[in-house]
């Protein structure tokens, strides 16, 4: 009887054995393959997709210049202008050529050989003249775009900077808190103190995708290209020109600057011609004459106009460059003030009033710096704008 009852519990044994080997050698399997699939995942991105984030596209300022040039819309208008202004010309130089010197016995002939010839001239060199403009009203359009971007980049590390503050002042109290050297109100203050700086973060990366997508446009790409500038913003002094050598280029290079005087000439050839063919004292003559005086004042009021763009484009640009020695000066002393404040309240000797005040202080005059330093750089723009503008 035990003989038998011991084979039956060998056979037990066995098929025990069997059976435990079986279920090991399944579970290896499971586990290797578990742990295949793991290590695929983490090799593309922990998604299982097989698709890894798309790294963002670095471009630099130049860059950026020659993608809105090959892009840009208005640019492209503006050469079609040009070449309409040509063919105008062509036309009005074959009229002309129509009517032989000679055979010019009349006002309106004379008008057409030598008034419109030269007004679809003028016409021409001025379509020339916008189209370049446009080029670089184009390039400074991009870089105020790309410094909003450079500009949103450096209030997200401020943001971000504020909140490993929070997230250190935190830690903080709650451990003096909890060595009962702080009450469960400064606790509390630190937890919404941590939450705004999280909240303000949050805003700051909103107005970093804004900043992209205003871009993008911009230089005609997708909206969703996500763009990381390869500059940085930051302070770099200018010289100013003195207000007579910007005004002189001013006088020379603006459009609407260029257009009075072609109104001028064109009305001083009007006048010309008809004393020409006419009394000085007739009604044509006499209403030419009062056309000629109105484009002289228009000259003197453009120009008066410039000097006065000149003269208030270089306050702003000194004003501003003062500005950013202003808040460089009130960060350095805010970061002073958070240190000693941070250091008195570690040994005891100093409230949490007292280190909450000096964050929220320095978070603002970070903020202002990055501001300065952004408005100085869009005012050394108008420095190029304000020998370009027109009407």
């Amino acid at each position: 009887m035990s003989r038998k009852w011991g084979l039956k519990l060998g056979l037990l044994c066995v098929v025990a054995l069997l059976l435990f080997g079986a279920v090991n050698s399944s579970l290896a399997e499971t586990t290797g393959l578990a742990q295949g699939a793991t290590n695929a995942q983490q090799e593309t991105g922990g998604s299982g997709t097989g698709s890894a984030k798309a790294s963002a596209k670095t471009l630099t300022l130049e860059e950026a210049y020659e993608l809105a040039l090959e892009n840009n819309i208005d640019l492209k208008k503006a050469a079609l202008d040009y070449d309409s202004a040509i063919i105008d010309a062509d036309q009005a130089y074959y009229n002309a050529d129509e009517i032989d010197g000679d055979s010019v016995n009349t006002l309106q002939d004379a008008q057409t050989k030598y008034v419109s010839t030269k007004q679809k001239a003028l016409a021409e060199d001025i379509a020339k003249q916008a189209y370049e403009i446009a080029r670089e009203q184009t390039k400074i359009l991009v870089e105020g775009y790309y410094y909003d971007v450079l500009k949103a980049d450096n209030m997200v590390k401020v943001r971000e900077a504020s909140v490993k503050r929070a997230q250190e002042q935190l830690a903080l109290v709650q451990k003096k808190f909890r060595a009962g050297s702080a009450i469960k109100t400064d606790v509390n203050r630190a937890e919404i103190n941590l939450a705004s700086a999280q909240a303000d973060l949050a805003n700051a990366q909103r107005d970093y995708k804004n900043a992209q997508v205003a871009l993008n446009k911009a230089l005609g790409l997708d909206v969703n290209t996500d763009i990381k500038p390869a500059q940085v913003l930051k302070y770099e002094k200018v010289t100013l020109p003195s207000v007579e050598e910007l005004t002189k280029q001013a006088l020379e290079t603006r459009l609407d600057m260029q257009k009075a005087r072609n109104t001028q000439t064109i009305a001083q050839l009007n006048y010309d011609l008809v004393v020409g063919y006419q009394a000085p004292n007739t009604f044509m003559a006499r209403k030419n004459k009062i056309e000629l005086e109105k484009a002289k004042l228009d000259v003197l009021q453009q120009e008066q106009s410039i000097r006065a763009d000149v003269i208030s484009t270089l306050f702003q640009v000194q004003k501003a460059d003062e500005v950013v020695t202003i808040t460089a000066r009130n960060l350095d002393q805010a970061k002073d003030n958070y240190s000693l404040a941070q250091k008195r309240y570690q040994i005891g000797v100093g409230t949490y009033d007292n280190v909450l005040g000096a964050t929220v202080d320095l978070a603002d005059a970070e903020a202002k710096y990055v501001e300065a330093v952004y408005n100085y750089s869009l005012a050394k723009n108008q420095l190029k704008t304000v020998t370009l503008v027109s009407e």
